[in-house]
C-alpha cells in the first residue's frame, strides 16, 4: 500500500506575521487550509495512510486533522523534538512506513500534482525514488535538475546564492519538493543526526542512475513569502473562475449575504454565513473567509481576508492579508503594493481614521496588536 509522509514541522519564519498563531501548513488557500488540499488529492490517487511529521504548533495540527476518519482515512503522527532535517524527519516515521512505498512531500506548496500519474510514473521508471520537476524562470531560490532523454536525473544541484557572481539567470527544472519513493531509500538515511535528503540522499542514488524526474505544469507555488502565498492563491481562485464556466455565482456560497448595489468583480471567492453590506465594491482577486463582516461602502481589491473578519464602514483595503478576527475601523485605508503589502497578523485591531501603507517592504502587524494612530 502507497503511503504518504508530509513534513509540516518548519517555523515558516519568512511567512511571519501569519505564521505567529497559525502552522503554515494549515494557512488557507482559497478558505482550505493547504495541508486539506494536499490530503483530498492524495486520497483521490488511493492513499489510505498519511503520516504527518509535526513540531511547530503540533497540537493544531493533531486537532485538525484527528486520526484522519473524517476524511476516511488514518492519519498517523510523528514528532520532531529537534530539527532532523528533510531525510531525518522521514527516517523517524520508518516504523510507521512499515515497508511500503511512499510519496514524501512538503505541506507548504500549492500545486496541481496528479500523484495518481506520478505514481504510475515512479512504477514506469522502476528508480529508487521520482522528484517532481518543474521549470521556473528564476531558479536560484530552489534545488535545480538536470535530466536526460530518459527522464533519469544526472545531476542534482542544491539552492545557488542569490548575489551569486557570474551565475546565469535562465529558465530551469527545479525540485517541487514531492517525492515518490521505494523504502529501500530509508537504508541510506543515518539515524539520530539531522539528514537532508536533498544534499546528502539524492545525490547518492543519482550517482547510481536510480533517481527520476517527473515534470507537472500548470499551478505550482512555494508560500513561504507573503507575497508567494497570495499570489499563488490568486492563481488558484483563478482556476477556480475558470472551472466554473466564468460564472462568479459559483463562487459565492449561498449562505453568504450580499447587500443591494454590491458590485463584485471577479475572480471573487466568498465563504459561508459572509454579510456584505450595500454599495461596496468587492474584486478583482479577493478571497473572503467564514463568517466575516464588511461594513457599507467599502472598497476591497487583491486581498485575503481569512475567517472572522470585521470591516467596518468607508473602508478601502488593497494588496493586503488579514488573519482571523481582525477588526478594522470605519474611514480606514489599508494599501499595499505590487511589490510589498500589508500583513495582519491574527486579533489584530485598528482605530477609525488610520491609514496604513506599505513601503520598500512588506508592512506586517503582529497579534492582537491594537493600532490607534
Amino acid at each position: 500500500m502507497t503511503k504518504a509522509v508530509i513534513l509540516s514541522g518548519g517555523w515558516g519564519t519568512r511567512l511571519r506575521p501569519l505564521t505567529c498563531t497559525i502552522p503554515k501548513t494549515l494557512i488557507p488557500v482559497v478558505n482550505i487550509p493547504l495541508m486539506e488540499r494536499t490530503v483530498v488529492k492524495l486520497i483521490r490517487a488511493g492513499v489510505k495512510e498519511i503520516i504527518l511529521a509535526v513540531s511547530v504548533m503540533s497540537d493544531q495540527l493533531k486537532q485538525y486533522f484527528g486520526d484522519g476518519s473524517k476524511w476516511g482515512i488514518k492519519v498517523l503522527y510523528t514528532n520532531e523534538k529537534e530539527p532532523m532535517g528533510t531525510a531525518g524527519a522521514v527516517k523517524l516515521a520508518e516504523d510507521l512506513i512499515d515497508g511500503d512505498n511512499f510519496f514524501m512531500l512538503n505541506g507548504d506548496v500549492i500545486n496541481n500534482i496528479d500523484y495518481a500519474e506520478m505514481l504510475a510514473a515512479h512504477k514506469k521508471y522502476g528508480g529508487l525514488g521520482t522528484v517532481s520537476s518543474y521549470v521556473v524562470e528564476d531558479p536560484r531560490r530552489y534545488g535545480t535538475l538536470v535530466i536526460n532523454d530518459q527522464n533519469r536525473i544526472e545531476d542534482f544541484i542544491e539552492k545557488q546564492p542569490i548575489d551569486a557572481e557570474g551565475s546565469e539567470i535562465k529558465p530551469m527544472p527545479i525540485n517541487a519538493g514531492t517525492y515518490m519513493l521505494e523504502n529501500e531509500i530509508l537504508s541510506y538515511i543515518e539515524p539520530n543526526r539531522p539528514v537532508s535528503i536533498e544534499r546528502e540522499v539524492f545525490p547518492k542514488i543519482t550517482e547510481q542512475g536510480k533517481l527520476y524526474a517527473y515534470e507537472i505544469s500548470g499551478i505550482w507555488k512555494d508560500i513561504g513569502l507573503p507575497e508567494d502565498f497570495i499570489s499563488g492563491s490568486f492563481m488558484l481562485l483563478n482556476q477556480m473562475y475558470n472551472e466554473a464556466d466564468n460564472n462568479q455565482s459559483k463562487l459565492i456560497d449561498s449562505s453568504s449575504t450580499i447587500g443591494s448595489n454590491v458590485k463584485i468583480t471577479p475572480p471573487v471567492c466568498i465563504d459561508k454565513d459572509v454579510v456584505i453590506e450595500s454599495d461596496s465594491n468587492i474584486g478583482p482577486n479577493v478571497i473572503i473567509g467564514k463568517e466575516s463582516y464588511i461594513g457599507p461602502n467599502c472598497e476591497i481589491s487583491n486581498s485575503i481576508l481569512f475567517n472572522n473578519s470585521g470591516i467596518s464602514t468607508n473602508v478601502k483595503i488593497d494588496r493586503t492579508i488579514i488573519a482571523d478576527y481582525c477588526k478594522i475601523g470605519e474611514n480606514v485605508v489599508i494599501k499595499g503594493t505590487e511589490k510589498s503589502l500589508v500583513v495582519l497578523s491574527t486579533f489584530v485591531t485598528v482605530a477609525d481614521n488610520i491609514t496604513l501603507q506599505s513601503g520598500d517592504e512588506n508592512f506586517g502587524v503582529c497579534h492582537h496588536e491594537s493600532i490607534k494612530e
